[in-house]
């Protein structure tokens, strides 16, 4: 009799434990979107510093014709930003963001809006994949990502 009892329960278990691990992939995602908000309004401001807190100590990026980048080469960029120059104005749509575990894939698409020396403007638009890894202290950083920009209009 209590092996009939005990059977509904491990059948039941996978489920139960799908349904317990949805609240942690929800909050991941809302995480995930907040520091790429973050970062777009911590760049249009040029604030390097705080818009490097989105980057893991292990990362590795990479973009057509460039040589790959670092967390080494992204502190560097923040402690020493390059002043004068055009300001890029930076927007960001997040297409979708898949969480399994500790990591996560994001795909978005960027668009680089830099003023020309006129009323025009150059806009770039990049799409992107990031690979995000919760790290020991539970945030969510991009350690791997690639992008490549889209054809200039025709």
């Amino acid at each position: 009799m209590l092996k009939f009892l005990f059977f509904p329960f491990i059948a039941l278990a996978p489920h139960m434990s799908w349904a317990q691990a949805q609240p942690d992939s929800s909050a991941a995602v809302r995480t995930i979107r907040t520091a790429l908000a973050d970062w777009v309004a911590a760049a249009n401001r040029q604030d390097w510093k705080s818009a490097s807190r989105i980057w893991a100590p292990d990362l590795v990026g990479w973009y057509p014709g460039q040589p790959d980048d670092t967390y080494a080469k992204e502190m560097q960029r923040a402690a020493h930003p390059r002043s004068g120059g055009l300001k890029t104005r930076y927007e960001v749509n997040v297409v979708e963001v898949i969480v399994s575990g500790r990591l996560a894939v994001v795909r978005d698409i960027w668009r680089f809006i830099t003023p020309a020396r006129g009323s025009d403007s150059t806009v770039a638009v990049v799409r992107s994949y990031e690979i995000w890894q919760q790290q020991p202290d539970n945030h969510w950083k991009i350690a791997r990502w690639i992008s490549a920009p889209e054809p200039a209009d025709r």
